[in-house]
């Protein structure tokens, strides 16, 4: 298990206490994979929230004094959070669907997600934004708040999707019909 937080500037190749973020995730290391071209990729499972307090040492690799970010959860029986969290489900296949990079089978997933915090949060991490626009979303304490800014997010992401989808169909309709011009002449 590890702890992990995003750097402001992924430019930096040996970021400092202050080029990191003060909330992060502890997680657990899934998996660690080789790459033919000699990287390595690690494959996390977050677990829940921490802070930093102090960062203790920087060398050979940064430690730090961290506490428990809590979370703030509805009730079970709060029927906006109910249907947020429907919401969120039906649009994450919407996206599923829209989208020609993800795999189908990833519906299958979202639709077997029992836990509303996991949800959330894998929706959330597995979203096309900007590490700012993550690092936004995992500083939010209250869950019900995370959930409506998750899918404030997925809405401007569906709209995007579908702009480029019809954009795409027009290219492919203009460029089919001026291949039928080119062969009738």
């Amino acid at each position: 298990i590890i702890g992990v937080v995003a750097q402001k500037d992924e430019e930096i190749e040996d970021p400092a206490k202050n080029d990191i973020h003060k909330i992060g995730t502890v997680a657990k290391i899934l998996r660690v994979l080789k790459m033919p071209d000699g990287n390595v990729t690690v494959i996390l499972q977050g677990k829940k929230r921490f802070e930093i307090s102090e960062v203790v040492s920087e060398e050979p690799y940064m430690t730090a004094t961290v506490k428990e970010v809590p979370e703030i959860r509805p009730s079970s029986q709060d029927s906006e959070f109910i249907a947020i969290i429907d919401s969120l489900k039906e649009l994450a296949i919407k996206i599923i669907q829209e989208s020609p990079n993800i795999p189908s089978e990833a519906t299958f997933a979202i639709k077997n997600i029992e836990s509303k915090s996991f949800l959330i949060n894998f929706v959330s991490s597995n979203m096309n934004l900007s590490v700012e626009e993550k690092q936004q979303l995992l500083s939010i304490k209250n869950l019900k708040d995370r959930a409506l800014e998750t899918l404030r997010f997925m809405n401007i992401e569906l709209q995007k999707l579908e702009v480029r989808n019809d954009i795409q169909s027009k290219v492919r309709f203009d460029l089919d019909q001026q291949q039928r011009e080119y062969f009738l002449q």
